[in-house]
């Protein structure tokens, strides 16, 4: 029986019309290095002239709130820092509340031009993910200043009381 099944095995590579695969090395059994397949590069992705100039006005909104922003913050700190300590209520205290809550108005714009964004990235990725990218790049710095706003006002807030 041991001698039967090389014939055994043999018979079981033909098909019934006699037609048997080919003997041949294939692709896989070479010793090739395996490399990844080529994919042919990305199409550059860009902005159409009206997204551009949407942009671009979001960005200087953001670049005139902020600012006008700086220009005010050494006021706020000096008014915060003469109402450090004192009772809720009295003069000082009143007057650093008010100063820095128009020092968090006068950023509305660059409040106002994160969401902007937002709204453009959203749209963008709901058709070109490039596109969302190149938005985000673009708005990265209106979010950074925004950020470091938020952080400034909450502790000047802490600073004056609450």
């Amino acid at each position: 029986m041991l001698r039967l099944m090389p014939l055994i095995l043999l018979a079981s590579c033909g098909s019934i019309d006699g037609q048997f695969p080919s003997l041949e090395r294939r692709a896989y059994e070479n010793n090739d290095a395996i490399t990844a397949p080529i994919t042919p590069p990305a199409a550059p992705v860009s902005m159409s002239v009206e997204l551009r100039a949407q942009v671009d006005a979001l960005l200087a909104r953001h670049k005139i709130a902020h600012a006008a922003y700086l220009e005010r913050l050494d006021a706020v700190r000096s008014e915060a820092l003469r109402a450090a300590g004192s009772a809720p209520g009295n003069e000082a205290w009143v007057n650093a509340h008010v100063i820095l809550s128009r020092l968090d108005k006068i950023r509305d714009d660059s409040v106002a031009a994160v969401r902007a964004f937002d709204s453009l990235i959203a749209d963008a990725n709901a058709g070109d993910s490039g596109l969302a990218a190149l938005l985000t790049d673009a708005q990265k710095p209106v979010v950074d200043d925004v950020a470091v706003q938020n952080d400034e006002i909450r502790r000047l807030s802490r600073l004056i009381g609450e």
